[in-house]
């Protein structure tokens, strides 16, 4: 897996979509069908933003990820992320090391990160925060990455910020702590009242 961002962008993420579509499809269970759905009904684009580096655009529509130079026609913005290159590069290098992307449910855990329930919720809202890691190992300082949601342009000055240690983000990955338990964690700045009301409501299950 390459540690090039923009490259891991392109080369690497639709295919990663494709087969979480696959496997989505291959499932079975009581929210099987639901889950498909609300993935196929998505219709997004997001801007990734390497600072310093370049830009890619993911469009999400019909069940199919594809990557842009530029704002793709057609699809609303969902929203913009901003982050060094050398913190992309780390992340990625972590992520190679880790193994996460060879587990066999990787595919289908990203690929429902667009969902159409979720962009209804969010449907009309625009939020500018910057997330804070704290404590990466092997950097001095803090990671910023700069997020937009309903809007294209990453955000220079946010409406909050909000602040994590990279502990509890792994913590929450191996499964020791729950979203929930870790946004109890988030040691926030500014007004993230809204923020908080809309995740709460992203966490909640879908109602049958």
């Amino acid at each position: 897996m390459t540690t090039e961002p923009l490259a891991f962008l392109k080369n690497e993420i639709p295919a990663h979509f494709a087969k979480g579509i696959d496997a989505l499809k291959a499932a079975t269970g009581p929210t099987a069908e639901a889950d498909l759905d609300d993935v196929i009904a998505a219709r997004a684009a997001l801007r990734i933003v390497v600072k310093g580096e370049g830009e890619s655009w993911l469009r999400v529509e019909n069940g199919a990820l594809t990557v842009h130079d530029g704002k793709p026609e057609g699809v609303p913005v969902r929203g913009a992320i901003e982050l060094e290159g050398a913190v992309a590069r780390e992340a990625l290098g972590l992520l190679t090391a880790s193994g996460r992307m060879d587990d066999p449910h990787a595919p289908k855990r990203f690929a429902r990160l667009f969902s159409a329930r979720a962009e209804k919720i969010l449907e009309g809202q625009k939020l500018e925060f910057h997330v804070i890691l704290k404590d990466v190992p092997d950097r001095d300082e803090d990671v910023v990455i700069r997020i937009g949601i309903g809007t294209d342009t990453p955000p220079a000055k946010p409406q909050f910020t909000a602040a994590i240690s990279y502990d509890d983000i792994e913590d929450m990955r191996e499964g020791d702590l729950t979203p929930q338990q870790v946004i109890g964690r988030l040691r926030l700045t500014g007004d993230a009242s809204r923020a908080m009301a809309l995740g709460m409501m992203l966490m909640q299950p879908p109602k049958k």
